[in-house]
């Protein structure tokens, strides 16, 4: 019998599909998620906000009448110029460099081995990703090109909308062919969007509650069915689990985020809203990439007491395929434990080259490793139902 998560993930990851903040199908899921909460009895909050609606037709390069392939990167500014070609491969190379008007910039090497983290995320952005982008806005090239150090691979190495110089991504192999004058062409539109977070609540006996959190945007061109459709679908498989029951005494609050893949805005709209609310928070539960065929599903425990962390680990020693691992940061669980709220983000490790891929598709996931992540997350909820908040929180020293 197929179980109620990838009832939702094939909706998610398959019906409506790729999800970008600005798009149709975002709205699409968001209304989804909307009525799956309401249909549970959940009390539903929409907190909507403005991103750019960002649409790419197309993008290449023309090199002595020959037309290559590239990949405009994410929110590109669309162009048409023609200039000489200019390599650079490390900081100090690009910083002697004099200024760039009419010339198009070519990234490889040391700059472009990695995505650059967008200039308005202030949780986590690397001195080197900074200083590298601050100087091209400095030496304004008509245009850059960043070589993929991965063959066969032209993933957008730019996810900027404050970023203005056009910008695209190419192979390495067709970066072979890239020298001298060249063409460079970027076809898109962008105008004024917005997305949303939908919050589903639903009261328990006294002020203490646990949340319940996963993000359902996408990044561009990707179906997200790991990246997150996973840990969407199983957010709505836990709030139907948690509607069919009327033994909760604490309260939950649910909280599908957009724009986790984009600045993380939707993490900032909701504290700005409801940070005052965190105080009566047990604990938050981040899902984020889960249930991969040939993965395994991790957790871990941060900003929690030990007497917490202890009794998760009880609870995992009945789900061994679930591997305890390592605090990390990068996901929607960052809002909650940066604010005291102890917090148990899920995830999973497998083939990590599927994320922000046009392979990410349901095919990866597994029925039964859902299941699993499904089943631990119960128990702990169930665990927590006569806890209080002091005693989950990790105590100052």
């Amino acid at each position: 019998m197929e179980q109620r998560s990838m009832v939702h993930l094939k909706k998610l990851a398959e019906e409506i599909g790729c999800r970008p903040v600005g798009s149709e199908a975002n709205h699409e899921a968001a209304q989804y998620i909307e009525e799956c909460f309401a249909g549970c009895g959940l009390e539903v909050e929409v907190q909507t906000f403005e991103v750019p609606d960002w649409q790419l037709t197309d993008a290449y390069i023309e090199v002595d009448g020959r037309r290559l392939e590239a990949t405009g990167n994410n929110f590109s500014e669309s162009c048409a110029v023609t200039g000489e070609i200019v390599p650079f491969c490390t900081m100090d190379e690009l910083d002697a460099s004099p200024e760039l008007h009419g010339k198009i910039a070519f990234l490889y090497g040391e700059l472009s081995k990695e995505n650059y983290v967008p200039k308005g995320f202030s949780i986590y952005n690397p001195e080197h990703h900074r200083r590298t982008i601050q100087l091209l806005e400095d030496k304004e090239p008509s245009a850059i090109l960043f070589v993929s150090m991965e063959k066969g691979q032209r993933v957008p190495i730019v996810n900027d909308w404050d970023f203005r110089i056009p910008s695209l991504t190419v192979t390495p192999e067709t970066a072979l062919s890239v020298k001298g004058t060249a063409t460079v062409v970027i076809q898109s539109e962008r105008r004024q969007g917005k997305t949303c977070n939908v919050i589903g609540r639903r009261q328990g006996a006294g002020r203490e509650k646990i949340i319940l959190a996963a993000h359902y945007d996408t990044v561009f061109d990707t179906a997200g069915a790991f990246d997150n459709g996973s840990g969407v679908a199983l957010l709505l498989a836990l709030v139907e689990e948690i509607a069919r029951r009327t033994d909760w005494r604490t309260g939950f609050e649910c909280i599908a985020f957009s724009s986790e893949e984009y600045l993380g805005l939707g993490d900032d709209h909701y504290v700005k809203e409801h940070e005052a609310g965190l105080k009566d928070a047990i604990v938050a539960m981040n899902f984020d990439g889960i249930g991969q065929s040939l993965g395994t599903n991790t957790m871990t425990l941060m900003a929690g007491s030990e007497a917490l962390e202890k009794a998760l680990k009880r609870r995992k020693h009945s789900h061994p395929a679930v591997q305890w691992r390592t605090p990390w940061y990068e996901s929607n669980h960052y809002t909650f434990f940066a604010r005291g709220v102890p917090s148990i983000p899920f995830s999973c490790t497998g083939v990590s080259d599927l994320l922000h891929s046009k392979e990410d598709t349901i095919s990866w996931i597994s029925q039964e490793k859902l299941q699993e992540v499904q089943s631990l997350a119960l128990e702990i909820i169930e665990d927590l139902q006569d806890r209080q908040v002091e005693w989950a929180k990790k105590q100052d020293s």
